[in-house]
């Protein structure tokens, strides 16, 4: 059942993605001729009142929408007269909107399922009770202990373990007032910078004790755009800490990886499912903003010069172009799918 979920957790992100590609493009009024979700050989297909070929095909391993003359967008136009519908006849700004729709539209999935759950059910949010200590860290040699409660840092009020995180901030000392079995205990400590996380650590877990705090809609819509804006901000510093310790090649997972470890993901459950959606979503939302070649961000930054041009790019540059994104794309498939083969 694992495996299934995953399945579809891919499936439907794929599908959001393509969707919005072909609703801008529809928006547009271009003709869509294929939406396809997965590659290769079709095993289902049906065809709508707009001409549009809506289809499953055998390999499950990304999507695509054709849209009308899109398949000769990259060669040397002939005519200074573009056909009605087709994606030759847009402007470069409906061009770029449609590029960025698909991204657009798996973040704004995430958006609204956050924004429902946080307004609906409510956030969990841990309490500031300390739920473990890190061997060798600043907390366990000033005696913090299991159990402590953190009332303030630097004389701001605690309320829960956010907290805790938002009020060390870039400091490299804090003042502790901490409430030990109803003692109250106060210590200066002197934090330690972790490479890795790129910040100061005090060396403490959260507890399980949680309670569960539920927003306004105002609040409801901050939180959730925030916990997307979060999410990329703790991307993008793993990843340059990754560059940093020249080990992107190794913390980078393809489809086997993702497969070889669905069963750490509890996709058994309806939490692990949520999660995988959204940890999904964001990710390859932002790979195909990406200015690589044959991605949306390098169609972006492609469609941009040529139109400088007039779209009429020399033909030798639109190889070069077509040829880089295809190697680059094989070499990271390749160094991903060894890695996951072999290290994962």
């Amino acid at each position: 059942m694992i495996y299934i979920n995953l399945l579809i957790i891919i499936l439907l992100i794929i599908f959001i993605h393509e969707l919005g590609h072909y609703c801008s493009a529809r928006l547009f009024k271009a003709q869509v001729t294929d939406f396809s979700i997965g590659f290769g050989k079709s095993i289902f297909n049906f065809v709508d009142k707009h001409k549009t070929n809506w289809k499953i095909s055998i390999i499950p391993l990304g999507g695509y929408v054709k849209i009308k003359g899109l398949d000769t967008i990259f060669q040397k136009k002939d005519s200074k007269i573009d056909e009605a519908g087709t994606f030759q006849s847009l402007s470069l700004l409906k061009k770029i909107i449609i590029l960025l729709a698909g991204s657009f539209f798996n973040i704004l999935s995430v958006f609204l399922i956050l924004f429902i759950f946080i307004f609906f059910v409510g956030s969990k949010i841990y309490t500031n009770e300390i739920g473990g200590i890190i061997k060798n860290s600043p907390a366990e040699d000033n005696d913090i202990r299991k159990g402590d409660l953190i009332l303030s840092i630097n004389n701001n009020d605690i309320n829960n373990f956010k907290d805790i995180i938002k009020n060390i901030g870039n400091n490299d000392k804090i003042f502790l007032l901490i409430d030990r079995k109803n003692i109250l205990i106060k210590k200066n400590i002197k934090l330690e910078y972790d490479e890795k996380l790129n910040r100061y650590i005090l060396g403490i877990t959260n507890s399980d004790n949680f309670k569960n705090y539920k927003f306004y809609f105002i609040d409801s819509l901050k939180n959730s755009f925030f916990s997307i804006v979060g999410f990329y901000f703790q991307l993008f510093n793993s990843l340059e800490q990754s560059f940093k310790n020249n080990n992107i090649t190794n913390d980078l997972t393809g489809p086997i990886g993702i497969v070889k470890n669905a069963d750490k993901f509890n996709l058994n459950n309806f939490s692990g499912i949520l999660n995988m959606f959204i940890i999904f979503s964001l990710s390859i939302s932002m790979l195909n903003l990406l200015p690589i070649p044959l991605l949306d961000g390098g169609h972006i930054v492609y469609f941009t010069i040529r139109s400088i041009f007039s779209n009429s790019l020399p033909e030798f540059i639109t190889k070069i172009y077509l040829v880089v994104g295809f190697t680059i794309i094989s070499f990271l498939f390749l160094i991903v799918t060894f890695n996951d083969i072999f290290y994962k």
